[in-house]
């Protein structure tokens, strides 16, 4: 099969043309053509060499396709099915997968594009513990892109508990998971404050549902200042934090007492400061926030499929130009995802 291999870390030059083998499906797997696989920043960080993948790896873990072969023990009902894929493929049945945890798994065959070869490719494995129907209603492209873009932001607001009507504060909003979340967090009836380095991207944001849209230089105090307009004086009630080391003492300060961060991105993986006076004093919650797992992508699709949140429209590339895709991704311009397909 055609693939996307990374040759060498480095620059979005280093993912070059392939051949690997078609894998075959074994047990109640199952073979997936994928038709269009997202690109996160998840990716180029390992494309730099700064995660787990290494050179020889077929990267992508936003997948969508159809089932076109089953394993001896799969269930036939799915071949010829539409399906999108969540990004780890769990056991199902180790202690984190029987308490419902699937996405912190670590003995199933794991995650596409470092423990398993992945989408940027013409086929993938998949399994009923890892894959859900997508309706006709759903293209491809946009399937692709639910389980990470989507599904990592309602996951991180389930993580922080937020309710209708609380202010919830989501940095990076002009990324792929940030103007998804701040669209999920406004079709849950949240008043959302969106941070943005890029001021071509404040439109956009307040089209996708944020109430206030806030320069990343106006920092915290700008960001309280956007709080207490909605009835917030002493900050937002929950934080989003898509970038992490850049963004992440912003988030913390922005914080009301009692306040709830999740931390989903780490753009820049080096060590932040946490300053312990601020969070025992206000009492805050700081916690970590992995991808959606099959339950949570199950809602996003229904959440699509229903039109209460309308997926960005990915900007699309065939797979030969992986490194063009790349490079309009690192770039910064594109608001939402760019997908590749084989």
């Amino acid at each position: 099969m055609r693939a996307a291999v990374l040759a060498a870390p480095g620059g979005p030059g280093g993912l070059v043309p392939g051949e690997r083998p078609v894998p075959e499906p074994t047990g109640d797997q199952f073979l997936v053509r994928v038709s269009a696989c997202g690109i996160c920043g998840h990716d180029l960080l390992a494309r730099k060499g700064s995660l787990a993948a290494r050179p020889g790896q077929v990267l992508g873990h936003e997948i969508a396709g159809r089932v076109e072969a089953i394993g001896p023990e799969g269930d036939p009902a799915w071949l010829g099915r539409r399906v999108a894929l969540v990004q780890r493929f769990p056991c199902g049945s180790c202690a984190e997968c029987r308490a419902g945890h699937t996405n912190t798994c670590r003995t199933g065959p794991g995650f596409y594009g470092e423990d398993l070869s992945g989408g940027y490719a013409e086929f993938v494995l998949a399994g009923p513990l890892n894959a859900v129907a997508l309706p006709d209603s759903v293209g491809d492209a946009e399937g692709a892109i639910l389980s990470c873009a989507l599904g990592t932001g309602l996951h991180a607001l389930r993580r922080t508990r937020v309710a209708e009507g609380d202010v919830v504060l989501v940095t990076g909003a002009g990324g792929g998971v940030g103007v998804h979340t701040v669209r999920i967090a406004a079709a849950l009836g949240a008043r959302v404050i969106a941070v943005t380095s890029s001021a071509a991207k404040a439109q956009a944001l307040r089209e996708s549902g944020a109430h206030t849209v806030v320069p990343v230089s106006a920092g915290a105090q700008g960001v309280r200042a956007a709080a207490a307009g909605l009835g917030r004086p002493r900050g937002a009630d929950a934080a989003i934090e898509t970038t992490g080391a850049p963004t992440f003492a912003l988030s913390l300060r922005s914080l009301a007492p009692r306040g709830r961060l999740a931390i989903v991105g780490n753009t820049d993986p080096k060590a932040v400061e946490l300053r312990l006076g601020l969070v025992i004093l206000k009492e805050l919650d700081v916690s970590g926030s992995a991808h959606a797992n099959r339950q949570e992508l199950l809602e996003v699709v229904e959440l699509v499929a229903s039109g209460r949140v309308t997926p960005v429209q990915p900007r699309e590339f065939p797979l030969e130009d992986i490194a063009a895709a790349h490079a309009a991704v690192e770039s910064g311009v594109l608001i939402g995802r760019a997908v590749v397909r084989p």
